[in-house]
């Protein structure tokens, strides 16, 4: 099990670590770099890049997990180089590698974020957002899209979280109660936190009808006529 003083340790070589790949990027040296992010990530977590980005999620967390539970820190920094390593290799005109890691990174971040909140040191909230706006353009798994949504969301961008919502339906990555939950979520918040995510509360409510009619399950006080069900049905096809 680690303890606090190691794992603090770990957040301060990071940014050691961080600082010394900002004068290697300035240099344009960027295989000393990715050496480097090897070097730290093989002697503080005996982890390389490409052992994270060749297991799948779930087993990437078993493997940073003390005492059976994920450890915040120890994620949070391996996202951060894959981050990291994805700005280089895209430098170097390697974009498939570079949007792998990327994908990698934003999903554990979101991880993090999720369970745990943001972790001193390591920007995660800032990473996340740079990571979703360098991934927009790209077709990406549904599992980083998935991602990307619970970011908005927690980003304030609810109009772009609503948006992303139905994407995710398209390509069943997303579950009826998982929107519903979210419509509720929202429901919560102030007038003036919709307004400025971009979703009054108005068309937060006929969001949220829509989408109840998508999931087949009306409102209290509204029923789908024949008609209403044919429709949407063809709009789901």
């Amino acid at each position: 099990m680690y303890d606090r003083d190691y794992l603090m340790r770990l957040i301060n070589q990071t940014s050691a670590v961080l600082a010394r790949l900002l004068g290697l990027k300035e240099q344009k040296k960027p295989d000393e770099a990715l050496e480097a992010i090897d070097e730290f990530l093989s002697k503080e977590l005996r982890m390389r890049s490409r052992l994270a980005l060749g297991l799948s999620d779930s087993d990437l967390l078993a493997m940073l997990s003390v005492g059976g539970v994920p450890n915040p820190e120890m994620i949070g920094t391996v996202a951060v180089f894959l981050q990291e390593e994805g700005y280089l290799l895209f430098e170097t005109g390697r974009l498939d590698e570079s949007l792998m890691r990327y994908e990698k990174a934003l999903r554990l971040m979101m991880h993090v974020l999720r369970e745990n909140g943001p972790i001193d040191g390591l920007r995660l909230e800032e990473r996340a957002d740079e990571l979703a706006a360098k991934l927009a353009p790209y077709e990406v798994a549904p599992a980083t899209r998935k991602a990307a949504w619970e970011w908005s969301e927690r980003a304030g961008k609810y109009a772009d979280a609503e948006n992303m919502l139905y994407e995710l339906y398209e390509i069943n990555a997303v579950t009826p109660e998982e929107g519903g939950a979210f419509y509720d979520r929202l429901e919560a918040l102030d007038d003036a936190l919709l307004e400025k995510g971009g979703l009054p509360r108005a068309e937060l409510r006929d969001g949220k009808r829509q989408w109840s009619k998508l999931a087949g399950e009306a409102l209290p006080g509204e029923e789908l006529s024949g008609e209403e069900e044919e429709r949407e049905r063809e709009k789901a096809e």
